[in-house]
């Protein structure tokens, strides 16, 4: 049980906490199906998880908390950290209109568009996020806000609207947008339609002028609601994170680009792509989820973009690896390992997916030699950072 794990190193202060972030994913609860089991290890309820988790997470060094937490519970703890928020403003106006399907990690869209030229997601946006955002705007521990997770920034943008049906008010736009821009003289000249639809460089252009809608809108919602918090990006991953104009947008609104990042085992070794989030975006980058699974967890690891290693050990290789990795980089403010439990089965066919991607298992009991190597690391966080600086 939590209670019972060593504290690595003494307890750290928390005065630099706005110099980098060195946070985790989905600190929850996750009693669904096992309240017996929450019991049993938390007598004193859910005050009690939320004390020995906030000290769980302080005694390895962590000083932040991820989205989709329990950050009501969190919040009120005699010793809180600090936290950020999901909004899913698209992901959410896509289902109230009957858009979305569930995914893998994030919901899909219809054809892979997000539903920006919609004459109501505006007005949605505004209010869905006053909604959530409430009396966080005078809460000094939440850090900021993140718009939404993994959207299909994809390459062929204009494609996919066009897939559209006749009438959607977003291939409509995408239509008169063409015509703005001289590709097509009339909506109905299909030839041309079809032509402009394969051309990469029409579809990037567009890709930016959906972007340009999206970030906006989101912007000046999150800002209108908590204009003294961070707009922290849409968490940008797998091919949306290599295409500059999409980061040249976004770096117009948003206070820091947020990147998804499982696809690479050493950030210096794509130091083409960090270098373009902050020359193009002209903003600092946070890394908002990595992990890598473990098979002596005994789960199927079934699940999930991370990389699999032979032992607890080798995750905790993995991640000081990966981090110091991001210390080198200037433009990085710190990174979200993904996630605070392993998953859970709620049913039986689930329990054949369930991956290792917690630093502490499914009976709250911590990963020793993972939560070592995390602390060893975190603990030294800002020594290294300063060292790194001068280097």
């Amino acid at each position: 049980p939590l209670s019972e794990i060593p504290l690595f190193l003494p307890a750290i202060s928390y005065d630099s906490i706005t110099s980098a972030s060195f946070g985790v994913c989905s600190v929850r609860r996750d009693v669904d199906g096992r309240e017996e089991v929450f019991k049993k290890v938390f007598q004193g309820g859910d005050d009690e998880w939320a004390t020995r988790s906030i000290d769980l997470l302080r005694s390895m060094g962590f000083n932040n908390i991820g989205p989709w937490s329990d950050d009501k519970i969190l919040r009120k703890a005699n010793n809180p950290l600090p936290y950020t928020k999901m909004l899913n403003i698209a992901q959410d106006f896509g289902k109230s209109i009957g858009f979305t399907k569930p995914g893998s990690g994030h919901v899909d869209f219809k054809h892979n568009c997000i539903p920006v030229f919609h004459q109501d997601f505006e007005d949605f946006a505004m209010k869905h996020v006053k909604k959530i955002v409430g009396n966080l705007s005078s809460d000094s521990y939440c850090l900021g806000f993140f718009s939404d997770n993994e959207l299909p920034w994809r390459r062929d943008m204009l494609k996919c609207y066009l897939k559209l049906d006749a009438k959607d008010p977003n291939r409509l736009v995408a239509l008169k947008w063409m015509e703005s821009k001289g590709y097509i003289e009339d909506a109905e000249e299909e030839k041309a339609i079809h032509l402009y639809e394969k051309d990469k460089d029409v579809n990037m252009e567009f890709l930016q002028h959906v972007a340009n809608r999206y970030f906006q809108v989101c912007a000046k919602a999150i800002k209108k609601a908590a204009p003294n918090h961070l707009y922290l990006g849409s968490r940008f991953h797998g091919q949306a994170k290599k295409h500059t104009e999409l980061l040249k947008i976004a770096g117009k609104y948003v206070d820091v680009v947020s990147v998804n990042w499982y696809d690479t085992w050493d950030p210096r070794t794509k130091s083409e792509w960090t270098d373009m989030w902050t020359t193009a975006s002209q903003k600092p980058f946070l890394i908002t989820e990595f992990y890598a699974k473990g098979m002596d967890s005994k789960l199927p690891n079934k699940n999930g973009a991370g990389w699999v290693v032979k032992t607890q050990k080798d995750r905790g290789i993995f991640y000081e690896h990966f981090v110091l990795g991001l210390m080198e980089h200037t433009g990085c403010v710190g990174f979200h390992w993904f996630k605070f439990m392993d998953d859970w089965p709620k049913n039986s066919e689930k329990a054949k997916m369930l991956s290792n991607k917690g630093i502490i298992d499914s009976n709250y009991t911590p990963y020793v030699e993972l939560a070592r190597s995390q602390a060893e690391l975190n603990k030294e966080g800002y020594t290294i950072l300063e060292f790194l600086r001068r280097s």
